[in-house]
């Protein structure tokens, strides 16, 4: 049996607990997989390692198209939104109507009780240029329901036929946003 003397035993282990200290060291700081700072002192050190958490990932989220905008403009902090489809009929005064079926939905907001903050989560979905233009007069969350090469909304649509599939699918459409 060979004796190693002690100073020999010593430098190897104080070698070895330096390379295990380095060794954790360097995944610490430069690791992206770590998620527990228990091992540091200095929050921003560990801010600065860690990966990206969920709720960073969701600030990230880039809306696709210009209905998902008008939503996310138009949602409480919950995710709720009150969205109304209107169209010429309900934003074109009648000779001799006072007022729109239109302002008589909007009113009722003033006129309600602590309903004046909803109509910050009111998102009109017009169907047709004239209730469009009437929807950004009145200075609302407004989306412009569009179809190629169809006015969907023009007229009555007799059942099943194609202007009426047509219709029924952009319904679906809007509804799965």
């Amino acid at each position: 049996m060979i004796k190693m003397d002690s100073s020999k035993n010593s430098i190897g282990h104080i070698s070895l607990i330096s390379i295990l200290f380095a060794g954790v060291l360097y995944l610490c700081t430069w690791s992206a997989s770590i998620s527990s700072p228990f091992l540091f002192s200095s929050r921003r050190l560990y801010n600065h390692c860690s990966s990206p958490s969920q709720s960073d990932m969701k600030k990230l989220k880039v809306p696709v198209d210009e209905l998902e905008l008008a939503l996310e403009k138009a949602s409480t902090p919950n995710k709720t939104v009150i969205i109304a489809v209107v169209n010429k009929a309900y934003v074109e005064q009648s000779v001799d109507a006072e007022t729109t079926m239109f302002d008589i939905f909007l009113e009722s907001f003033w006129l309600g009780e602590d309903t004046r903050p909803l109509l910050d989560h009111l998102l009109i979905i017009a169907v047709d240029q004239a209730a469009y233009e009437r929807c950004l007069f009145k200075k609302l969350n407004c989306y412009k329901l569009e179809t190629e090469g169809v006015d969907q909304f023009e007229g009555e649509k007799i059942y099943m036929s194609p202007g009426y599939q047509i219709k029924g699918n952009n319904e679906l459409d809007l509804n799965t946003h």
